[in-house]
């Protein structure tokens, strides 16, 4: 099934303070407005140091018709209501029908940003390796 922006709406996931969204290639970043930065940098590292993940999702996405979804929200709270709980860790991940979905809550320092970076990277590709695995897949 392809991703659809109505069909994200419609989930526990979305969030009204989501205003602005990135959508390229099997990337759909979203984001409050305020926040551009903090997407635009993630969306700027995966086209440039992380290149390889990139093509990766670019290929399992033109078979699958699948997304990731990174989703940052404004606070720890607004992560936690996302998804079902009041315990959050740094980065929250989640498979949906129509791909997987990561959220997190807006860094406020550079650090911050640092290892929730990693962690995308690292959810990135463990759940692309799964995927080649049940789907028997070459990417």
């Amino acid at each position: 099934m392809a991703a659809s922006y109505s069909s994200f709406l419609t989930t526990q996931y979305y969030s009204p303070v989501f205003n602005t969204a990135l959508f390229d290639g099997p990337f759909r970043i979203y984001f409050s407005q305020s926040y551009e930065s903090v997407a635009l940098k993630i969306y700027h590292l995966l086209q440039t140091q992380d290149l390889g993940i990139w093509t990766e999702y670019k290929k399992w996405s033109e078979k699958t018709k699948k997304h990731a979804f990174i989703l940052i929200y404004p606070s720890d709270q607004d992560l936690a209501i996302a998804f079902d709980g009041d315990k959050v860790s740094s980065l929250m991940s989640r498979l949906w029908e129509e791909g997987l979905i990561l959220g997190f809550a807006n860094p406020h320092v550079d650090e911050s940003f640092a290892g929730i970076y990693q962690n995308i990277l690292t959810q990135l590709k463990n759940f692309i390796g799964t995927e080649k695995t049940n789907l028997n897949l070459e990417f």
